[in-house]
């Protein structure tokens, strides 16, 4: 009988063994998600300053449409053509810089805000590829009453609200 108590002891032992060992890669497992998760929200809430960097920017530009009915179509504009300062003037602590352009031939206008990635690095697509120049585009169009904004970058989804569109 003496046998059959080691066996059970052994066994119980092994079985104690194998359950600290799954508790300890599960809370591993949960610290690294929960590590994961509250990088993400601390870069997202840091990638947010561009939003309100290009605001007042989009508001200049649409007012500008307005009052002369129109972008110019025949010019190629940049920062200083609608009397803003020069992209590297127009930057905040995690942006590096705010750059605003207009192609000839096109009633649109863009608004490119680089993000600084010696600040905030190792930003990733949508593959978790790094990015090397991450940015934000917002893209004006002008309908002859007011200007449409929309939004997109080269980021993953994950850094950005959910009115602008990630790669």
């Amino acid at each position: 009988m003496s046998i059959f108590s080691n066996n059970t002891i052994n066994n119980n032992n092994s079985s104690k063994k194998t359950f600290i060992l799954i508790v300890i890669v599960v809370l591993a497992g949960l610290g690294f998600a929960i590590k994961t998760t509250y990088d993400s929200f601390i870069s997202r809430s840091k990638i947010s300053e561009a939003f309100l960097l290009v605001e007042p920017i989009q508001n200049v530009l649409s007012e500008f449409a307005t009052k002369n009915g129109s972008y110019p179509l025949d010019q190629e504009l940049n920062n200083t053509s609608f009397g803003l300062p020069q992209p590297f003037e127009i930057q905040g602590t995690y942006i590096n810089s705010v750059v605003t352009h207009k192609e000839k031939n096109s009633n649109d206008v863009t608004i490119f805000a680089y993000i600084n990635t010696q600040i905030i690095p190792d930003l990733e697509d949508g593959n978790s590829v790094i990015i090397n120049a991450p940015y934000i585009k917002f893209v004006g169009k002008f309908d002859g009453n007011r200007t449409d904004w929309s939004c997109t970058s080269n980021l993953a989804q994950h850094y950005l609200p959910n009115t602008c569109k990630g790669s």
